[in-house]
């Protein structure tokens, strides 16, 4: 912790991965359309603080992550589910460890994979996917515990059925865009910072 708040360089890419956040928060730009969905791709910098910080600065960036979209319900609801996550517990608590899961998927891959060409891009890729999944699973998760039986009356299904559409679509386009995102960016930052060590 007081490692990562001392070293001028992560404390500089943590307020520029909390600024796009806050962008991508304000425009359309935290949105892919993809004909008939929509990825979300707002939690993508919190993926990349994580892997590339480590656990302390991602659980920093989703918390950060969480407020923002907890501001979002309270000020700018749109979405059926808004009213949800103007709920601290929904919007924030399952943010709070995207990037911890995402660094800790990169570095155990990171270990496993011994050949050096694949090594970064398998583990960033990975460590990507993980961090979306955990967003996805851990937001239904505490809406399941929560607002079950109020969801499902909202969007007139049941919610295991709510859960099965999600996953079988956003959820999975987000978790290969994420991980196709945060490869590139945590690679190239790596090389970077190698060559300064240098």
């Amino acid at each position: 912790m007081k490692k990562l708040f001392k070293n001028p360089r992560s404390l500089a890419f943590l307020g520029l991965m909390l600024g796009i956040t806050i962008i991508m928060d304000m425009t359309p730009l935290g949105m892919i359309p993809l004909g008939a969905i929509s990825a979300t791709i707002i939690h993508i910098p919190t993926i990349i603080t994580g892997i590339v910080l480590g656990p302390m600065a991602g659980f920093i960036m989703g918390t950060a992550l969480g407020i923002i979209g907890w501001i979002h319900a309270l000020t700018r609801p749109v979405t059926i589910l808004d009213p949800f996550f103007m709920n601290p517990l929904i919007s924030v608590l399952p943010r709070m460890f995207i990037g911890v899961v995402a660094y800790f998927a990169f570095a155990g891959l990171n270990k496993l994979i011994k050949k050096q060409p694949v090594k970064n891009a398998v583990s960033t890729f990975i460590g990507g996917m993980a961090g979306s999944l955990t967003n996805t699973t851990l937001v239904f998760l505490m809406l399941y515990l929560v607002y079950a039986k109020e969801l499902a009356e909202k969007a007139g299904m049941p919610f295991g059925v709510i859960v099965i559409s999600v996953f079988t679509t956003n959820a999975i386009a987000e978790a290969i865009i994420s991980g196709l995102i945060t490869m590139p960016v945590a690679s190239a930052y790596f090389r970077y910072a190698k060559t300064q060590k240098m």
